[in-house]
């Protein structure tokens, strides 16, 4: 009989097992973590030496072996040190597309204790500037559009000393090109020296920045040594013993994976190196691409797909049709935002019990997921995120600060070797307090310990003194068979303080209207929280790379087509 989730992590964190868990104190906290290697990012990557001739990745035609990687890796680290001058501690900007160049980057810097700062690849000149300016790389790869967006902005003043253009066409002389750096360095066998410590800075990745400002999360080795030994002893296989002695402990089987989080997302860079470390082949994509993903699943033999619930939903209406032979795919995960419950009904009504359903919980300043639920407890509870992997602590914490009780609506705190101690520059950032990392997410915890996320703490509507959770709403939308997607905020409103209005995105055949949609919702809710004003799209509302929703920019748009204006008052 299988083991379950809880079975198998007991026998494997056990004393004297593969993942041994014990405490240290870190910034004057007291936290449980794995006492076990990797420790830092390098020990990570000089692991990836025994996957020998394994594919690592793949990118149109072009593919490398972990040997191949290793090479161009260990190259590329010695020329960053000798003819670009970065060391220890050095900040150096990534601002591309998923290149395999980006993997062969973040992993050199790495090795040379440098700190990758990852830039969001969607952003424009001014926002790109300014994140380049705070900072302060000295050096910066970027790709053809990159170095087109940054072609007036004087580099120079930000701290820039070089920049290494990553797949273009021509080179005027402002760049020096990537493979260039690698032309005449010689055949490395063993990297740079470098001592670096689990405390040392590993990352600097900006926030989405959905509410405001992009704030830089400082990841240190020891948060992402953690994040990746989290996903890994999920991975590994508990072998039964045929004799009746103890069970064997293997290394996950061999994966294909397919990549759609951008590589400057924490989802995306997690991805990166849980994969490299587990020896697992990474398939990139120039963008999202239903057909193609269909495709690449099909000529490369691909295993698991994760990303955004939208990308889950665009792929599994390409894949009901298709002819293309899917039957290689195991995993289908979702993150990044909230995963509607009828996906779960779809991935079975697709692929049966074949592929599994995942989904979980994290932030960049968790260092990607640290709460997950697949399988059949997924299909049990859709509408729950799981429980915490090991070494996380999630709490509900009340207005004062108190831990609640089971059942209780309140914020979600997260503590653990995963979670940041602060924000760049930002010592005094409220949302850390006493190692617990308070996320402005609302939650409660089931009996059984699932974790369910009901809205955000700041997502709130008061509507004439009467509170809106806009999730609440959003889910209710949600659930019209006509509803893409939703959602839902607060309108100035001249009497009421703020009503609520929505915008739904609709199947391009649907028919339905607002009012039919405020019927529909006026069966599920009280009247206070059924939208005074729902406004209708066939397009994709804006999202953040990580798949959120961004409200603000939806308000604005509507702001200026009039749909914002108070209906009445009141």
């Amino acid at each position: 009989m299988p083991l379950d989730e809880t079975s198998r992590l007991r026998i494997l964190t056990a004393p004297g097992g593969p993942f041994p868990l014990t405490e240290r104190v870190v910034d004057g906290i007291r936290l449980e973590m794995f006492d076990r290697d990797p420790r830092t990012m390098r020990d990570a990557f000089l692991a990836t030496l025994a996957h020998g001739d394994r594919p690592a990745v793949v990118y149109g035609d072009e593919r490398w072996t972990y040997a191949e990687q290793w090479d161009i890796v260990v190259a590329l680290a010695h020329a960053l040190r000798d003819d670009l001058g970065v060391v220890k501690g050095d900040h150096v900007g990534i601002a591309m597309r998923n290149y395999p160049e980006f993997v062969f980057a973040f992993w050199a810097l790495e090795l040379l204790g440098a700190v990758v700062v990852p830039f969001n690849g969607w952003l424009k000149t001014p926002e790109l500037a300014d994140l380049v300016a705070e900072a302060r790389p000295t050096v910066l790869f970027a790709d053809r559009e990159r170095i087109a967006l940054l072609r007036d902005v004087d580099l120079a003043a930000s701290g820039v000393r070089r920049v290494v253009g990553v797949r273009c066409a021509a080179n005027d002389g402002s760049f020096v090109d990537f493979a260039d750096l690698l032309t005449g360095v010689g055949a490395f066998v063993e990297p740079p020296a470098c001592t670096i410590s689990p405390d040392d800075p590993s990352t600097l990745l900006f926030t989405s920045g959905t509410t405001g400002r992009p704030k830089g999360a400082v990841h240190t080795h020891r948060n992402h040594t953690a994040s990746l030994l989290n996903k890994y002893i999920r991975a590994v296989r508990i072998i039964p013993s045929t004799d009746g002695g103890a069970p064997r402990v293997a290394p996950p089987a061999p994966s294909v994976k397919l990549v759609t989080f951008p590589f400057f997302h924490v989802a995306g860079l997690n991805t990166l190196y849980t994969a490299a470390y587990s020896g697992h082949a990474l398939v990139l994509m120039y963008k999202w691409d239903a057909e193609e993903a269909l495709r690449l699943i099909e000529a490369e033999g691909a295993n698991e797909l994760a990303g955004p619930p939208f990308v889950i939903q665009t792929f599994l209406a390409a894949a009901a049709t298709t002819t293309r032979d899917l039957g290689s795919l195991r995993i289908l995960g979702m993150g990044g935002s909230a995963a509607p419950v009828r996906l779960i009904t779809q991935i079975a009504d697709r692929f049966g019990t074949a592929v599994t359903p995942r989904t979980g919980y994290g932030m960049t300043e968790t260092t990607s997921g640290v709460v997950s639920i697949s399988a059949a407890e997924f299909a049990a509870h859709p509408d729950s995120v799981g429980r915490p992997l090991p070494t996380a602590e999630v709490a509900l914490l009340g207005e004062d600060g108190q831990v609640l009780g089971q059942g209780e609506e309140g914020e979600i705190a997260i503590r653990g070797p995963q979670v940041v101690s602060g924000y760049y520059r930002m010592p005094d950032s409220e949302e850390f307090r006493d190692g617990w990392f308070r996320t402005g997410d609302l939650g409660r915890i089931d009996e059984d310990g699932l974790i369910y996320i009901v809205g955000r703490l700041k997502d709130i509507v008061i509507r004439g003194g009467e509170n809106i959770n806009c999730a609440e709403v959003e889910a209710a939308l949600n659930a019209h068979p006509d509803v893409v997607e939703a959602a839902a905020f607060g309108a100035p409103h001249p009497t009421l303080g703020e009503e609520l209005v929505a915008i739904v995105r609709v199947h391009d055949a649907s028919t339905v209207e607002p009012d039919e949609l405020r019927s529909f919702l006026a069966d599920r809710l009280a009247g206070f929280k059924v939208p005074a004003r729902i406004a209708l799209s066939r397009s994709m509302l804006p999202r953040t790379p990580s798949g959120k929703i961004v409200k603000r920019d939806i308000a604005q748009q509507m702001q200026v087509a009039g749909i914002l204006q108070p209906a009445g008052g009141g």
